[in-house]
């Protein structure tokens, strides 16, 4: 779910340099991720541990702000220019290029692992909820692992369901482009639309997720054309009370008496955290306070592997557990916690950046001339 973000906002330019605020801001959403998949591997009961969970590690609003960046990224590709068939083809060849080549490595070292004597190792302090990741002889046709190498299926790449978002909605994103960045009324009528749709589509299962999260993408074009039209900063203050909002609003809602546990795929929630969401975004695009703090080039190269991040962690973290609980079965939970961080963070860092140099960029730089030629 990274792309690469450019210095200038221009519609007829292509963002080919990087906004490091926003490429930190991938990172530290992929390490937000990271860190919630870790413990909810843990058998934790206290209550604050769990509202520490939920508010600090709150898996979903970082993958709104994905999907947010996404479609803020991706709108100089159509912002002002004809939407022609040759354009339309090389945006397609060069966004296959940038999410498949990594996401099919990822996921022919997951069947290696399943198929292995290592996912039979058993690991009796953690809880159920990872026993569930990538176990053992997990059955699979030959049709379920061609949709687990082209992002449609799940059962390789837990985390699959927000690639099929990525690939389902980029299919009509020139579309969306055109419609937000054109007439007042056709942006209005087409976020109001897929508002809509999110709520209608709420309980419809893993297939309607690209439909129920399409906003996000619309939000995200929304933003890029209000910093379009203007540039002009906000204050400071608006901007820590969106971070807060973000990460806040899911607890918030809990806390109404109708409501109850808010469901993961919540349209209400993942609609107010797409539009704290665009607000951090636009923050940051215009060179606010938090922007200079982000601008840090060890955290912009956070986002520059943050794809690689987001996708080997499962498997880092279920290859590390049954490595190295042998030594830990002894310990309390708290050192077993931190003991297994450590290595998961290493490894996922060194695989994400290896990838990085060695299979995202020349992919990229494929996708890139194919693009071109297509042109």
């Amino acid at each position: 779910m990274s792309h690469s973000i450019g210095k200038s906002f221009k519609a007829t330019k292509s963002f080919d340099h990087h906004i490091p605020s926003l490429q930190s801001l991938r990172g530290i959403a992929s390490l937000i991720v990271l860190l919630r998949h870790y413990v909810l591997c843990f058998p934790v009961s206290s209550s604050f541990w769990l509202t520490f969970e939920d508010v600090v590690l709150n898996s979903h609003a970082a993958v709104v702000v994905f999907f947010v960046l996404s479609g803020f990224v991706l709108s100089p590709s159509f912002f002002r220019k004809p939407l022609e068939i040759r354009e339309i083809a090389g945006f397609y060849t060069r966004r296959i290029f940038r999410i498949l080549p990594l996401l099919m490595v990822v996921t022919a070292l997951s069947l290696i692992y399943v198929k292995s004597s290592l996912s039979e190792r058993n690991v009796p302090f953690l809880n159920t909820w990872f026993q569930g990741l990538l176990p053992h002889g997990l059955p699979l046709s030959g049709f379920t692992i061609i949709k687990c190498f082209i992002g449609m299926n799940s059962a390789l790449v837990p985390q699959n369901w927000t690639i099929t978002c990525e690939i389902m909605v980029a299919f009509v994103l020139p579309f969306f482009i055109k419609a937000c960045t054109g007439r007042v009324w056709m942006a209005a009528l087409t976020t109001a639309i897929f508002a809509g749709l999110s709520f209608l589509v709420a309980d419809g299962g893993g297939k309607t997720l690209p439909v129920f999260y399409a906003v996000d993408f619309i939000i995200g074009i929304l933003t890029f054309k209000i910093l379009e039209s203007h540039k002009g900063n906000y204050p400071d203050v608006f901007f820590y009370l969106a971070v807060i909002g973000l990460f806040g609003v899911r607890g918030t809602l809990g806390l109404f008496p109708h409501q109850g546990e808010i469901p993961f795929h919540d349209p209400l929630c993942s609609l107010i955290e797409a539009l704290f969401s665009a607000v951090i975004i636009y923050g940051l695009a215009t060179k606010n306070h938090m922007s200079r703090v982000l601008s840090h080039r060890w955290l912009s190269r956070i986002g520059d592997i943050s794809f690689g991040i987001y996708l080997f962690h499962f498997l880092v973290i279920v290859i590390v557990a049954r490595l190295v609980s042998p030594l830990l079965l002894s310990e309390p939970l708290s050192v077993q916690i931190s003991v297994m961080l450590l290595p998961v963070l290493i490894i996922s860092f060194i695989s994400a950046s290896f990838c990085f140099h060695f299979i995202e960029m020349p992919a990229n730089r494929i996708g890139r001339t194919l693009q071109k030629y297509i042109r």
